[in-house]
């Protein structure tokens, strides 16, 4: 290493180097009840609220907006580069779905088995200059991939 350098920049360069991502892919994840059943209630609802925002805390997955309707899920996140839409989506689906099947035994009586979620769900990448029109059709009542494409 060249010992010209100032103190400063010698310093820096013998440090561990650490990625820095500057980009972040956003997603429109969205995703419905086993059979299209409308069985979220409003203490449903009020748990997703709490659940999803912590899951995507601790997995690192920036939550932007969230939707969440009688038989329906929406998610406005943003993803490093280095992780995969399907695993996000994979943990946040087993994870709250678990967890209100726990809490809330009536919905599995409600939808007839073990499984929460449809197998199903569908994706959309989202320009950065579209994340501020997402995000704010998912607070009004609209359908928000209608209103976003």
């Amino acid at each position: 290493m060249n010992d010209k350098l100032t103190p400063r920049v010698h310093e820096a360069l013998n440090r561990q180097w650490e990625p820095v991502y500057r980009s972040c892919l956003h997603y429109l994840v969205s995703w419905t009840t086993r059979g299209r059943k409308p069985v979220l209630r409003d203490r449903h609802v009020l748990k997703l609220r709490e659940l999803i925002p912590a899951l995507c805390d601790e997995r690192g997955i920036d939550l932007l907006e969230m939707a969440v309707t009688r038989e329906r899920l929406h998610l406005l996140f943003g993803l490093r580069p280095t992780h995969s839409v399907a695993t996000a989506v994979r943990e946040i689906k087993s994870r709250a779905g678990l967890e209100l099947l726990s809490l809330f035994p009536e919905l599995r009586v409600r939808l007839g088995g073990n499984l929460l979620w449809d197998d199903r769900y569908s994706v959309e990448t989202v320009s950065t200059a579209r994340v501020d029109q997402i995000r704010e059709s998912l607070r009004s009542d609209r359908d928000p991939l209608a209103q976003a494409s």
